[in-house]
């Protein structure tokens, strides 16, 4: 009796409600050591009230357009010719990452949006403040100088925030220092490659996904707002996954069309 491949047995359905459950369960995994062990990724994410409701809106607003220096970094970098990066463009004949590929735009979102929630909640939300202790000022300060654009800026008005940008004196070294100095380096460096070792797709894919988490972890240590970086990831990984779904469909077209006029001949 022949022994069916695992993969084989697996529909498009089947990936998606996996890829939901897992990604789902690590922001339910950041609540949960958050509450045991602190501190809580809730901190950093705006509440859904008529007072922050501009921090929610300058969230999302500013998480949009922190996605177009990833797109373009991803673009610049697969017109390199290298084995490594040419491989990288092989992931869709992945039997799971095909799968996932026949999705429906929709869908492919819904997989984005919990990757960028549940994610962030865990590598920037969690671990990022909990590997820096107590050194690190995350949390929202709505009177800031320096943040005040984070939360909305020119999209409306907060309590006590100020009206125009500026960096503090001390410069941005010392405000680095000031905020966590080494201890925040550290966590900011550990919490970016722990989770690109959790894309162990391949090296180069580990290395790339790292780098993007030190881009995150600016984006929240720079302002203090969790939806920024969320965004950020969940638009960014919905781009690549849409991306990746039109080349497939093209392709599978290509294969068609070359059949069909095989046939004829």
């Amino acid at each position: 009796m022949t022994q069916t491949n695992a993969d084989d047995e697996q529909t498009p359905d089947d990936v998606f409600r996996t890829a939901v459950a897992v990604e789902a369960g690590l922001g339910a995994l950041a609540l949960i050591l958050g509450y045991l062990l602190g501190p809580s990724a809730r901190e950093l994410v705006p509440p859904l009230n008529e007072v922050a409701s501009s921090a929610v809106i300058g969230g999302i607003g500013l998480g949009i357009v922190a996605t177009i220096p990833l797109v373009l970094f991803v673009a610049v970098l697969r017109r390199i010719k290298h084995p490594a990066i040419e491989e990288l463009d092989k992931l869709s004949d992945h039997p799971m990452i095909g799968l996932m590929l026949r999705l429906n735009a929709w869908e492919l979102f819904a997989i984005s949006l919990c990757a960028g929630v549940g994610e962030e909640l865990l590598f920037r939300g969690w671990l990022l403040p909990w590997l820096a202790g107590d050194v690190a000022s995350l949390a929202p300060d709505l009177e800031a100088p320096s943040r005040w654009w984070a939360y909305g800026g020119w999209l409306g008005s907060l309590p006590n925030s100020v009206t125009e940008f500026a960096w503090p004196d001390e410069g941005l070294m010392a405000w680095w220092s000031r905020v966590g100095g080494w201890e925040l380096t550290a966590a900011w460096l550990v919490s970016s490659f722990a989770f690109g070792m959790f894309h162990p797709i391949t090296k180069l894919y580990i290395v790339v996904t790292a780098l993007m988490g030190l881009y995150f972890g600016v984006l929240l240590i720079v302002t203090g707002n969790l939806l920024i970086p969320i965004t950020a990831h969940a638009l960014y990984d919905a781009v690549q996954l849409w991306g990746a779904g039109r080349a497939a469909e093209d392709t599978e077209e290509d294969v068609t069309d070359e059949v069909e006029k095989s046939d004829q001949s």
